[in-house]
């Protein structure tokens, strides 16, 4: 069964529960004008109201199982249209769009001059670990000897 024919199915459903209360409301009111008109005894009235008001507890209950049920219907309907709606407007974007690769514009850095090494190299921070450790090594002490200044 297709979401529509389940909705209008739940739809009727709610309507046939709301005129069943409606009908008990009117059947109590009318037990109520009959005690009050002398017609009837209080005793069956009674009886007739705490039944009635049972058996319509009982329905509110499931009118509101169903109106839940409604309502969660509803949403995947609107969902899934809009789902179908955004297919849509991907598959025409994705019509519309280029066979090429969308990243092309970052291609030429990729591939231009010099890996990763390279410019590790020209870095500012590697020349100056590079001028240090020639600066080291001319005059004659090992790197080690410069972290041993508070030693001396």
């Amino acid at each position: 069964m297709d979401l529509q024919a389940e909705l209008d199915r739940l739809r009727e459903r709610a309507a046939t529960l709301g005129d069943t209360i409606q009908d008990m409301d009117y059947q109590m009111e009318r037990a109520m004008h009959a005690v009050a008109a002398g017609t009837d005894d209080v005793g069956h009235a009674m009886t007739v109201l705490t039944e009635r008001h049972n058996a319509q507890l009982g329905l509110m209950f499931d009118l509101g199982k169903v109106t839940a049920q409604i309502e969660d219907l509803e949403q995947r309907i609107r969902e899934q249209g809009e789902r179908s709606h955004e297919q849509q407007l991907a598959e025409k974007w994705e019509e519309r769009a280029p066979d090429e690769d969308h990243l092309d514009w970052l291609r030429p850095t990729l591939e231009g001059p010099g890996t990763e090494a390279v410019q590790d190299e020209r870095h500012p921070h590697h020349d100056g670990e590079k001028h240090m450790s020639e600066d080291i090594q001319r005059k004659g002490r090992e790197p080690q000897d410069y972290l041993d200044w508070r030693k001396r």
